[in-house]
């Protein structure tokens, strides 16, 4: 099975106790659910400065028991210089993260969860 790769908006949405995305990665099952270092670290930062720091630090703590994190890899560069590239000659662009989690899961083969 192609891995399930959280996107950050749908981690803090888990993490803020969603019903319904706790029951699809349930039905699942952990060992599919995924979260980039991208996703990680955008987490790690809210927490920072957040107003609950400790508390959002150990959610994140356990979080990271529950679910992998994948970190970049040989040729990830190369596909977001390519996917940056091709936007920008379209008029488009996407934020530098979100593009390096689109191109972590292009490489795992995976699907992008991303609530919408």
């Amino acid at each position: 099975m192609n891995p399930f790769i959280l996107d950050t908006d749908t981690c803090i949405y888990w993490l803020k106790g969603s019903e319904r995305i706790e029951k699809k990665i349930v039905q699942t099952g952990f060992t599919n659910i995924f979260m980039t270092v991208i996703t990680e670290c955008e987490l790690y930062y809210g927490a920072f400065k957040s107003a609950r720091r400790e508390q959002n630090l150990s959610v994140i703590r356990e979080l990271k028991r529950k679910i992998q994190t994948f970190h970049t890899t040989e040729g990830i560069s190369y596909i977001y210089s390519g996917l940056k590239s091709d936007l920008e000659s379209k008029g488009k662009t996407i934020d530098d993260a979100d593009l390096l989690i689109a191109s972590i899961v292009l490489t795992k083969n995976g699907t992008l969860v991303t609530i919408t």
